[in-house]
């Protein structure tokens, strides 16, 4: 019997923008733009379907959003550079909306793990200080990973190569290049963007005290290196205005680091979501690979239950939400307002009319091979 009564399928608001239910689709890295960046007709039809199979949000992928700041993370990322990439993007937007969906467009800088195949004018990675990763650039580590793809063009295996802090001048500009692609995704058609502030990208250097180490307004306690972020997100509101949404991505997972946690355990996550209390932003978004793991010896509170309490805002939730009895429980915990699913959908694109009917929804074994050509 459908449950038609769940919280889950009751609609959210976040600016001006009613959302049919509380089920996203999460911002997952895929890989399969053109090399160029511009979106393909796949990703629209794989987002349309989901929306269609009764998901309410759409959260793209990491997009990069500029060349001279050497913000690409990885080959074959999505961008909104350019008239080309808008128009693309539009495609994919009136797809979504066709289907009853709402679009939010993740913009993201890769920070030190920008991949130095895309450098430009020789200048280097940027950060919030002078730091190197010690990981590899996404997937050119794996044979496998690319014979799944398809791809034919040489990638090879590469480091990270050393950042340099951002000067007080460069945070500004890079702020407004932020707003000037949020401009850009609202001209293609989304309903907001998210800005990225996890996984060891530009925000989250300035998040991490293992990685910023700045003695300026934009480094020290937890509530000094959320200033970055603060900054980004108040000049990307003056740029769409009141009536757009803005959410603000957060972990602590980092692609260099995927078992990563906050040094100062829960204790900074409530101080980073106090320093976020005043940002214009409508929803914050906590990505784990456990939503209720917070990694913190020294507590049991739930991370982001912690952080919506702190900071006030509406909480959209992912990591580990397979079925109706885990997204339930997010909402019911007071962890977060809506939940975001990744793997689950790309097995199974009607999993949130599933959980709507009040049938389990089809467990998949999760495969790599199901992240490059998806259920349909």
């Amino acid at each position: 019997m459908a449950d038609t009564a769940s919280p889950l399928f009751a609609p959210l608001q976040l600016a001006s923008v009613s959302i049919p239910n509380r089920i996203a689709i999460a911002p997952t890295t895929r890989q399969v733009a053109d090399e160029d960046g511009t979106p393909t007709g796949e990703m629209g039809r794989y987002w349309a379907r989901r929306v269609q199979g009764g998901c309410g949000l759409v959260i793209t992928e990491g997009v990069y959003f500029a060349d001279r700041w050497n913000a690409k993370g990885y080959p074959h990322q999505s961008g909104i550079c350019n008239r080309k990439h808008i128009d693309a993007w539009r495609t994919i937007t009136d797809m979504i909306h066709a289907e009853g969906g709402i679009a939010l467009m993740q913009l993201q800088h890769a920070g030190r793990l920008a991949d130095p195949l895309y450098f430009q004018d020789g200048n280097p990675a940027y950060s919030a200080s002078d730091t190197q990763s010690s990981g590899y650039v996404i997937f050119t580590d794996s044979e496998e990973e690319k014979e799944l793809r398809g791809w034919t063009d040489p990638l090879p295996l590469r480091r990270y190569e050393p950042a340099r802090a951002l000067s007080l001048l460069e945070i500004e500009d890079l702020a407004d290049s932020f707003a000037r692609a949020a401009v850009r995704a609202i001209e293609a058609g989304f309903d907001g963007v998210e800005v990225h502030g996890a996984n060891g990208f530009l925000i989250d250097n300035f998040f991490n005290s293992a990685v910023n180490v700045r003695e300026d307004a934009f480094g020290g306690c937890p509530m000094k290196r959320a200033n970055f972020a603060l900054l980004v997100c108040r000049r990307v509101r003056q740029a769409v205005g009141a009536e757009k949404i803005i959410t603000l991505r957060l972990s602590q997972d980092r692609i260099d680091g995927l078992q990563d946690h906050y040094a100062g355990g829960v204790a900074e996550a409530r101080d980073i979501a106090t320093a976020l209390k005043d940002a214009p932003v409508d929803a914050l978004h906590w990505g784990s690979f456990g939503w209720d793991d917070n990694r913190d010896p020294n507590s049991d509170e739930i991370i982001p239950a912690v952080m919506r309490a702190a900071s006030g805002k509406p909480m959209i939730v992912n990591g580990g939400v397979h079925d109706a009895a885990a997204a339930l429980r997010v909402l019911e915990s007071g962890a977060g307002d809506m939940v975001s699913v990744g793997r689950p959908l790309f097995a199974n694109p009607d999993w949130a009319n599933a959980v709507r009917a009040g049938k389990p929804p089809a467990p998949v074994e999760f495969e790599r091979k199901w992240v490059i050509t998806p259920a349909t």
